[in-house]
């Protein structure tokens, strides 16, 4: 068993209700249970202890100062992420062993920078994680020009990052093909998927108390859970609501937050639920609560992000309803295994008719349930991601 040491650089963590929060929480006391010694930097604002392992220790980094910054507004994260960033790389230049390793999670997606630095400062090695590819996300949700002075800039500083990493993980063969072809040197990438955080319990929706609670446990129900970010497409979902709205036995829950949350909001359709993300205790009933779940991303977001959603979907036994480009990796992987539907952004009127056959045929989205269970057996799953982690761990 090793006794090698390790700091995890993630702004979020547990109790966060974000998924790399909890994604990163279920991977730390994983690998801690494997023998690495682990200190997680973070800007959570109140975490309390954890018992589980004596080998992590969590240190809080400018959470008083962050919540002053940490808006909703682009300016506000990014004056946020800039302090954890400073907190984090003078934590790490006066308090990291030398032989530390230190692993970097794209939270801030600029975060990456600070491993360069300890590099050719230190003589730290360090991993990073892209959870979505900056600064393309950036640009698709136009938070940057698409050939603007600074997004060449962006480019090359994260092409360096991944360079000089010791290890560059992405979460999907799609997002490797992408990084690899928009960059001139040789990356040292590797595929690791994320896994899900919980699956849905076993009890149908009729007995659910989440659906019971909320008066649609008689209602084909199509569920949105997550985030309603800037590079997910709510609008064409919104639209079959809309569509269907004269249609009393289907209902649209949506589950979460974002910037795309007023969009919900407006539509003010009687078969459109809005409500608040749902402490992670809950989410079995929440994930069981519906008949067909959602990943939506706008054009281009395919090859930017791997939706976390998707595993909670799969190990719960969900059919699924993908919106995205039809030759994306994850649209062939939904027809391949016919474990859902997939309709391109804007078809909200070809979703509504698809949704409205499958809400008089149980049967079928029974068997895509079942379909999507065993494909999430057979390829993906914690363990599996936490063995990859540490065999490519121990090799750095």
């Amino acid at each position: 068993m090793t006794s090698r040491r390790l700091v995890l650089v993630s702004e979020h963590y547990q109790p966060n209700s974000g998924a790399t929060a909890q994604l990163m929480h279920d991977l730390s006391l994983g690998l801690a249970e494997l023998g690495w010694n682990i200190t997680v930097l973070t800007a959570t604002s109140a975490l309390p202890i954890d018992h589980k392992s004596n080998r992590l220790r969590v240190v809080r980094l400018g959470q008083q100062q962050k919540a002053a910054y940490a808006t909703k507004s682009v300016t506000g994260k990014t004056l946020a992420g800039l302090l954890f960033l400073c907190s984090c790389f003078l934590w790490c230049s006066f308090r990291a062993h030398r032989n530390d390793l230190v692993f970097i999670v794209s939270n801030p997606p600029f975060i990456g920078l600070i491993g360069p630095l300890l590099k050719i400062f230190r003589g730290l090695r360090y991993l990073f994680l892209f959870q979505d590819l900056f600064p393309c996300s950036a640009v698709l949700s136009g938070v940057l020009p698409a050939q603007g002075f600074s997004t060449q800039i962006w480019t090359a500083l994260m092409q360096g990052v991944c360079r000089h990493s010791a290890a560059t993980v992405v979460l999907n063969q799609a997002m490797a093909k992408q990084l690899q072809q928009d960059s001139s040197h040789r990356l040292p990438l590797k595929v690791i998927h994320n896994w899900a955080i919980e699956q849905g319990s076993t009890s149908p929706r009729a007995t659910n108390p989440f659906a019971i609670k909320y008066s649609f446990q008689s209602r084909f129900t199509v569920q949105y859970s997550g985030n309603f970010g800037r590079l997910h497409d709510i609008k064409t979902l919104i639209g079959a609501a809309a569509e269907l709205h004269n249609n009393s036995t289907i209902q649209f829950v949506f589950i979460g937050g974002g910037a795309k949350q007023q969009e919900i909001q407006q539509s003010n359709l009687s078969n459109v639920l809005l409500l608040p993300y749902q402490p992670r205790p809950g989410l079995p009933e929440t994930l069981a609560a519906c008949d067909l779940a959602c990943i939506s991303l706008i054009p281009g977001a395919e090859h930017t992000l791997a939706p976390c959603k998707l595993y909670g979907i799969l190990a719960s036994g969900r059919g699924l309803v993908l919106i995205a480009g039809p030759n994306c990796d994850l649209a062939e992987l939904v027809q391949r295994e016919k474990i859902g539907i997939v309709v391109a952004p804007g078809g909200s009127e070809l979703l509504a008719q698809q949704l409205q056959y499958l809400s008089k045929h149980p049967e079928e989205v029974a068997a895509m349930g079942e379909r999507a269970k065993r494909v999430y057996g057979e390829h993906f799953g914690f363990e599996r991601s936490l063995r990859h982690y540490n065999e490519l761990l121990l090799s750095l």
